[in-house]
């Protein structure tokens, strides 16, 4: 089966919530599980959770360290270009550990008690897995208990507020059972003038697609809105930068970025490690305990707000 937002929501509760900025902070993550088909469907439904990026399978889309590197580097140097990640599935875990050293923004399938091209998977090697795919600087785990019941943590912790997270899925619930409730209300008064029986009410009105379809498509919207919104504050952040290289000495708050923007939710410290991530941009020397300092007070002109 493949996984929908709504399935992981649902299943994962509140580690969804650090599992999703893993995924935004472009943290390598592995799916680790004994049900091989499992691993894969998860894994492949992972390296899904953001549609704004380029979704890139090894061993089919690309072979080589030289080749993602390529692609890393366009990054880099061109922000017009979609961001990647990396989907790798069971059967070319070996290949890509002898021909990989550089994991970022992979989601990576570890089938525990089987063998990929002859190396056998078990506790040791996940060890050494860990250690490799973790030379980034982290990485999440996502354990698998069944098909329901799943785990998710960090190997380094990182303090992080997610609130911007836990917004995002506070919305998409909020959206979901909205509109669920309207069509419902609609479709109990077209039913309300016919004999119909329980059974064949209970079918009308059962909504399980459209509430998976919904819950993706509000999803899908609100992760546009923040990238949209710290792709702003590139731009902005980008030229009081300059402004204040050449002189200028001004301040900014906080709240004048996030109206400048268009954005409510997290903390500056959350844009700018997202912006990092995302856009290899780092505006943490504008950042002192969790503010901004030593930006440009005429922010407010720069849209005509």
């Amino acid at each position: 089966m493949t996984y929908s937002i709504l399935n992981l929501i649902e299943i994962m509760n509140s580690e969804f919530h650090l599992l999703l900025n893993t995924i935004l902070s472009r943290i390598p993550v592995l799916v680790v599980g004994e049900d091989i088909e499992l691993v894969d469907d998860l894994t492949e439904s992972l390296s899904s959770l953001c549609s704004h990026r380029h979704k890139l399978v090894f061993w089919r889309d690309f072979t080589t360290e030289n080749d993602i590197v390529s692609v890393l580097e366009e990054e880099k140097h061109n922000y017009e270009v979609n961001r990647t990640v990396v989907c790798c599935l069971s059967s070319n875990l070996r290949l890509a550990l002898e021909r990989i050293n550089t994991f970022s923004s992979w989601v990576i399938s570890v089938p525990l008690g089987s063998k990929s091209l002859g190396m056998e998977i078990n506790s040791e090697t996940l060890s050494s897995i860990t250690e490799k795919v973790a030379e980034s600087g982290n990485c999440g785990i996502l354990r698998i208990m069944s098909p329901s019941d799943f785990s998710f943590s960090l190997i380094s912790s990182i303090a992080r507020s997610l609130d911007v997270e836990k917004n995002i899925v506070s919305k998409i619930l909020e959206r979901k059972n909205q509109s669920l409730e309207r069509i419902r209300r609609l479709l109990r008064k077209s039913l309300r003038d016919i004999e119909n029986s329980e059974h064949i009410t209970k079918v009308v009105l059962n909504l399980d697609d459209e509430a998976e379809k919904l819950t993706r498509d509000v999803f899908v919207e609100e992760i546009n809105n923040y990238v949209h919104a710290a792709r702003r504050a590139v731009t902005l952040l980008s030229r009081i930068r300059l402004a204040r290289e050449l002189g200028t000495s001004t301040s900014l708050t906080e709240r004048n970025l996030f109206e400048t923007i268009g954005w409510k939710g997290g903390t500056v410290s959350d844009l700018i490690q997202f912006i990092r991530a995302e856009w290899h941009e780092d505006f943490s020397d504008c950042v002192k305990n969790g503010t901004l300092s030593g930006l440009g007070a005429w922010v407010d002109s720069m849209w005509g707000t």
